[in-house]
């Protein structure tokens, strides 16, 4: 198969470690209070430290790129 990623390579440790603090991504999570469910679109900055969390998925990406940072999917 082409066109595969070695993980172990230099260069991806170094985008990861150095390239990548400018990024951001959004996890879509499901809160549970007092049986009332609610999604929540938690930001992640591109190291995992939570960033913040909003009530749509249109608004978590609009905040990353207002803020600086560069939206990244993860799918």
């Amino acid at each position: 198969m082409t066109n595969q990623i070695n993980k172990n390579s230099s260069s991806l440790k170094s985008f990861f470690e150095n390239d990548a603090s400018g990024f951001a991504f959004v996890k879509k999570e499901i809160h549970t209070e007092n049986n009332f469910n609610t999604d929540v679109f938690t930001v992640y900055g591109s190291d995992g430290t939570l960033l913040a969390a909003f009530d749509n998925k249109d608004t978590a990406i609009a905040a990353i790129m207002q803020s600086g940072l560069q939206y990244m999917s993860l799918h």
